[in-house]
């Protein structure tokens, strides 16, 4: 009896909006992560980084697990169930891909960062930090025009991710690489463009919510 009461009281709204900003700053300390990583690997990739990118991959997807079991246990959801779980599939997606990036680095044995994949990690880097703060406005609707002027600062990032790994593509692909290189740096080069190009779907999707109940 008591349970079914609970669940028609409207939940904290704070409580899933704490888990996307929990999942957000995942997303910054795993891309924190590839930029260490890509500064710091002339002898390999050290067995303590690859230990904290395994621990960040699975607290994101005990995050992302707890907020599911949430929407499950939860009748009255402070925004539409499908974004919910949508955004919070989204994040997961983010570290996971910068993660794969970061064991590939070690499986392939890339000793040496070229200066794109740096400038890539980076760049990532900086989306990350956009999306945190892309995140904490979900649940503030007056805060359209912020997120407004945040998606576009977002899209201007993903924008100059494209002309780095075009750039790098260029490289790989000019004849001058072995080609084992080429598929190895080609690979991670994907996993950090794909990590990119959701962290703008996130920043979109907030903004759609956002607009949808303002």
């Amino acid at each position: 009896m008591f349970g079914f009461l609970r669940k028609l009281l409207p939940p904290a709204n704070e409580e899933f909006f704490t888990l996307f900003d929990d999942a957000a700053a995942n997303c910054k300390e795993i891309a924190q992560l590839f930029c260490k990583i890509n500064e710091d690997n002339e002898e390999g990739v050290n067995a303590a980084f690859l230990e904290e990118a395994r621990r960040l991959k699975h607290e994101s997807n005990f995050i992302h697990k707890s907020i599911l079991r949430k929407l499950n246990n939860t009748f009255i959801t402070p925004i539409d169930r499908e974004d919910i779980q949508s955004i919070s599939n989204l994040l997961n997606k983010i570290t996971r891909k910068i993660v794969k990036a970061c064991f590939n680095l070690h499986i392939c044995n890339v000793r040496e960062a070229t200066s794109e994949m740096k400038l890539q990690a980076g760049n990532l880097l900086e989306a990350t930090e956009a999306l945190m703060k892309v995140v904490k406005l979900i649940q503030d609707t007056s805060q359209t025009e912020e997120a407004t002027k945040l998606n576009d600062r977002m899209k201007e990032i993903e924008s100059n991710g494209d002309a780095i790994v075009n750039q790098a593509m260029a490289n790989l692909f000019s004849g001058n690489i072995p080609p084992l290189d080429v598929l190895k740096y080609r690979e991670i080069h994907k996993d950090i463009e794909s990590a990119l190009d959701i962290c703008y779907l996130v920043s979109d999707e907030v903004l759609s919510v956002m607009l949808k109940h303002s």
